[in-house]
């Protein structure tokens, strides 16, 4: 790369030889002409609209090739400058663009410098598809709760490799992201780069939403939008993965619900349809639920019903239900007393995964030793990739089946009812309950809790 002082010398020099005089300088350091969305392209417009209002009559670049790498922005920039009468002249590439010829080499050096963009562009495609295919990240950035070396690749931190792990885990057990990002940003670590702006170099819920949803922790490398297995070890178990996941999908849309102090935000739904909001209502400041239309449009009268008595309804409803299943329980052992063994359909499932794993793993060898055409490994690994992405769907499918639907089960939720904190009780509930119906009247509202199948 050219300095910044090496170009504005050239630029310089040439206007002082062509008797030219510089009324300002507009700089894109760091920023590239062959990127349609480069913040370069706004700024030669503005320059484009100030010879528009007669503030300057031309506009002198170092050379085409740093500006002129995008073919539709360049050529209306072009035409913009030809209709006003002015002029975009190279300090390093002599062409006489007043002319039909200069302006037809103007244009054909454009698109040469167009040429090399995309190639240079299809090079680092290829060069970040290869390293995916081989378990590496497409690009070199750091990774939260990795160091990096190049002898051992990504390896986790001793510091922040376990923070991450547990950030993981506390989520899956019910704590919101943002009692998370205050419990990170009293901790030792902060943000590494390339997960947002630096800004305060603080932690923020954008931020660390997307170190957990990248997936590197548990193994994975995303890329395109798709994850691919990577080679470097994980912090996470697959289960724990996957129940993440699961997690991350029940909260979404629930994003100001994750942090209320109200045990069923995001859960009440008012008979009219409307989401009923937590908070603290009335002249006496009591803790109710109140109707969002009714309150904003004026759908119907009232609109309110008292937080305890809608949380109660839920907790009662709760008992009954692991009552029902411990009695179900009983009923089907008693009937059948001799329990015989079912094959696990997921155990073949995972060894025809890891077949055809190992499959596209030696057609990807044998690609590079062989310098296989792209067209054909494209082929070939074409039917390998939708085979493993059927079969792992079906693996999905079995473990969600197979995956028991509420947290609570394994410990008596009655006698530890009190001992878990809001989020992860509200984290509990909406494993099983869709939302809770709500039908506001005096003297008592009627509610009815609507289960997840």
């Amino acid at each position: 790369m050219t300095s910044p002082e090496v170009q504005r010398h050239a630029i310089e020099s040439f206007a002082q030889a062509n008797n030219i005089v510089i009324v300002d300088t507009v700089e894109g350091l760091d920023e590239s002409g062959s990127r349609s969305r480069s913040a370069w392209w706004p700024r030669l417009e503005q320059t484009i609209d100030r010879m528009a209002a007669g503030e300057i009559e031309l506009i002198v670049v170092w050379k085409f090739s740093r500006i002129g790498r995008a073919r539709l922005r360049w050529a209306v920039a072009l035409d913009r400058v030809d209709s006003l009468g002015g002029s975009i002249l190279s300090a390093t590439e002599p062409i006489e663009s007043s002319t039909a010829s200069g302006k037809f080499a103007r244009g054909l050096l454009g698109e040469v410098n167009a040429y090399q963009a995309d190639l240079i562009g299809e090079t680092w495609k290829d060069s970040h598809d290869r390293r995916v295919r081989h378990g590496m990240p497409a690009n070199g950035k750091p990774r939260f709760g990795y160091a990096y070396t190049r002898e051992t690749g990504f390896t986790p931190d001793p510091v922040s490799g376990p923070i991450l792990g547990t950030c993981y885990r506390r989520y899956i057990a019910g704590e919101s992201i943002y009692s998370l990002v205050r419990w990170m940003n009293d901790g030792p670590t902060r943000p590494v780069t390339g997960y947002g702006p630096a800004g305060d170099g603080l932690w923020s819920d954008r931020t660390l939403r997307r170190v957990l949803d990248s997936g590197f922790g548990a193994g994975l490398i995303r890329h395109h939008g798709e994850l691919h297995s990577g080679i470097h070890p994980a912090v996470i178990t697959p289960d724990e993965w996957a129940e993440y996941l699961d997690a991350r999908e029940r909260r979404r849309g629930h994003s100001r619900g994750e942090r209320s102090e109200y045990l069923l935000s995001g859960l009440v739904r008012c008979a009219c349809g409307s989401p009923m909001h937590a908070g603290l209502y009335g002249t006496n400041r009591a803790a109710k639920y109140r109707c969002k239309d009714a309150h904003e449009k004026r759908t119907h009268a009232g609109g309110y019903v008292t937080a305890d008595l809608v949380e109660r309804h839920v907790v009662d409803w709760l008992r009954r239900r692991h009552e029902d299943a411990l009695a179900a329980r009983d009923e089907y052992r008693a009937a059948t007393p001799r329990p015989r063994a079912v094959a696990d359909p997921s155990r073949e499932i995972r060894n025809q995964i890891a077949r055809t794993q190992s499959d596209i793993d030696r057609l990807s060898t044998r690609a590079v030793e062989l310098d296989m055409p792209r067209d054909v490994y494209q082929r070939q690994l074409a039917p390998m990739t939708e085979r493993l992405q059927r079969l792992e769907a079906e693996e999905r499918s079995i473990e969600a089946r197979a995956r028991k639907p509420l947290v609570m089960h394994s410990v008596d939720v009655f006698t530890d009812w009190e001992s878990f904190s809001i989020p992860q009780r509200r984290e509990m509930l909406r494993a099983v309950i869709h939302h809770v119906e709500v039908t506001p009247g005096r003297p008592r509202a009627t509610m009815r809790v609507v289960g997840r199948e």
